[in-house]
């Protein structure tokens, strides 16, 4: 006996044809989810190894900055404070009496200067 596909024959049945795209869309969710476990324990695992700071530059921990010192790094962002009264008080945030010795200070602008005239010559002539 043969059976032939379509409405109401076939070998399976009336909606083969459902069952197909049933199945393949419950693949797609099985495998989203699988992808989204792996993700979410990955970072996880990244996220227990480095802390809650996250990976530091040249792979090192750092520590989240304290909120004084960070609106002290935002004031001089704005220009509000100088760069040697940042320093000072930088320095007396993290305990220290003065500005600290081995952090780098940029230079003090200097005017520009307008260069000299220099006198013409006389006999010497244009051209």
């Amino acid at each position: 006996m043969r059976h032939f596909p379509g409405p109401g024959g076939g070998m399976y049945g009336g909606g083969s044809l459902l069952w197909g795209f049933l199945g393949f869309i419950g693949t797609l969710v099985v495998l989203t989810l699988i992808a989204v476990f792996v993700i979410f324990v990955v970072k996880k695992a990244k996220r227990n190894k480095f802390g809650p700071g996250g990976p530091g530059p040249m792979g090192m921990h750092h520590r989240p900055m304290p909120p004084a010192l960070q609106i002290l790094d935002e004031r001089l962002a704005r220009g509000e404070i100088e760069v040697e009264d940042y320093m000072t008080r930088k320095a007396a945030l993290l305990g220290g009496g003065g500005p600290a010795t081995n952090e780098w200070t940029p230079p003090a602008p200097t005017p520009a200067q307008p260069e000299p005239a220099q006198p013409e010559r006389e006999g010497e002539s244009a051209g």
